[in-house]
């Protein structure tokens, strides 16, 4: 019931089929059956807690259990800007690293106080998962139910990230 603003073109391409938003967010899920962690499920059905993604982030910006995914070099390529501009999929404006989102966009906020090098993911239902490779941060905010939030970032997610960069004694931008 909520005015849909920005996100109505999205909203009316989850609808259509033949579209790419269609194919790409729910096109290959599984509707018909109940979850089944055996069954692959590449545009929906990521299957893990926000500890294990948290560690996966933090390991790419720094060694957890003496293990460091990408080096320093690969990190600041990642955080750099590859591509702005109307992401193909949510059609709403994105900055893109290299396969992450950059804090640029109505769901991954640099108004959330991310650090200006900061990567991730803004996900369905709310889940938000980004490294900040300048303070050696990993976060990951999974929620246990959905989102009513589509199209920007989930209030409760805004709320924490900003509370963590609190914690860090810095005042993160516009919050």
């Amino acid at each position: 019931g909520a005015d849909p603003g920005t996100e109505l073109d999205m909203l009316r391409a989850l609808g259509e089929p033949g579209s790419l938003t269609h194919r790409a967010m729910i096109g290959s899920m599984r509707l018909h059956d109940a979850l089944d962690p055996s069954v692959e499920d590449p545009s929906y059905g990521g299957l893990a807690g926000a500890g294990s993604l948290s560690r996966l982030f933090a390991a790419l910006v720094g060694e957890v259990d003496g293990i460091r995914l990408i080096g320093p070099d690969r990190t600041a390529e990642v955080a750099r800007p590859y591509s702005r501009g109307t992401c193909e999929v949510v059609l709403l404006p994105s900055t893109w690293g290299l396969g992450f989102m950059l804090p640029d966009s109505p769901v991954f906020p640099a108004s959330a106080g991310l650090g200006p090098r900061a990567f991730g993911f803004d996900g369905a239902n709310g889940t938000f998962v980004f490294a900040d490779p300048d303070h050696e941060l990993a976060f990951a905010y999974v929620q246990n139910a959905g989102s009513r939030t589509i199209g920007r970032m989930n209030d409760r997610a805004h709320r924490l990230v900003a509370a963590v960069y609190r914690s860090l004694g810095r005042s993160g931008r516009g919050v």
